[in-house]
């Protein structure tokens, strides 16, 4: 009803973990985790929210489990029944720096972080079930990398007609982006896992980008002293007008109107004009994952209109 999770209840002197069976009764006090919302909801349902915190039992803990094992993904919360099998809740998961609420029809992936409280002998056994080895998320299999640009240079070059004048074709950049898309929710084919270490994501992601900037600098940097020349400042002076405006008008609206976090906006703003050197720019200026994962959210629908709407206008201009 609330989107909270109860992890731990004193009733009199006991400290108890909750199960589905557990009964409420006046004065007791429950630990429960969740978002501002749902825990005013909660407020509301329940009574009063107090200060403080429950301690743990001896015999109790809280612990980070990571999910690494190939057989545990798309499986979900529901399914593997920790409760009953293991006597340990889940308060929270935590996936590429978001943290998502626990339901039962929440399907884990690789690299999953779940915080979850017990006694000590049921962690263990949640641990053992779920694979809980770092050094495998930290594993870099080049296979599935290959295998998705393959693909995505594949499916790349088809072409759609839709009449005689006007076909569409996603190019190299735009089926690789939705192949990966497309794979990424898939999640595991077989043996096959379409993920990436954050090792070798932030590898590529580096590389990439130097790559990008070097083609850039060396295509700008051919026609720089001309184009000067025969357009002076004009052409730079029209180019920072047009960069700068929507930027700063995106902010202003996003950081004042609709409350977005200044970290989520440089993310979003980055994506929205496919500016990997923004993003890095960006990330440079925080520890946070906020703006990559911004980034990441918007980035694949505005690539995807960008190579629509190029298209569509060079078709209407020529």
């Amino acid at each position: 009803m609330t989107g909270a999770v109860i992890s731990r209840l004193k009733h009199g002197e006991k400290l108890l973990i909750p199960t589905a069976q557990t009964v409420l009764h006046e004065d007791d006090v429950i630990k429960a985790v969740g978002s501002e919302d749902s825990m005013k909801q909660l407020a509301v349902l329940v009574g009063e929210q107090i200060e403080g915190d429950l301690p743990l039992e001896v015999s109790q803990e809280i612990e980070s489990i990571l999910l690494t094992k190939k057989d545990m993904i798309n499986r979900s919360l529901g399914n593997l029944n920790l409760q009953r099998n293991f006597g340990c809740t889940v308060t929270r998961v935590r996936r590429s720096g978001i943290d998502l609420a626990p339901n039962p029809e929440l399907q884990l992936k690789f690299g999953d972080k779940l915080t979850v409280v017990g006694e000590k002998e049921g962690l263990q056994g949640v641990a053992r079930l779920l694979g809980n080895n770092a050094k495998q998320l930290s594993d870099t299999d080049f296979f599935p990398i290959a295998m998705g640009i393959v693909l995505g240079v594949l499916f790349g070059q088809i072409h759609i007609s839709f009449s005689d004048s006007f076909s569409f074709s996603p190019g190299l950049t735009g089926g690789i982006l939705m192949t990966a898309l497309v794979l990424s929710a898939i999640g595991k084919t077989g043996p096959i896992l379409w993920s990436m270490s954050g090792s070798s994501n932030q590898l590529l992601r580096q590389l990439g980008l130097l790559l990008f900037l070097a083609e850039v600098g060396t295509s700008a940097g051919a026609n720089l002293v001309q184009t000067f020349q025969e357009s002076g400042l004009l052409l730079f002076g029209v180019g920072a007008i047009i960069t700068l405006v929507p930027m700063i008008v995106a902010v202003l609206v996003g950081y004042f109107a609709c409350k977005i976090s200044l970290l989520d906006l440089l993310g979003t703003i980055t994506g929205g004009m496919t500016s990997t050197p923004g993003l890095a720019a960006a990330d440079s200026m925080t520890d946070s994952d906020i703006p990559s994962v911004a980034y990441a959210t918007v980035y694949p629908i505005a690539m995807v209109f960008l190579i629509l709407f190029i298209q569509f206008i060079a078709r209407l201009i020529l």
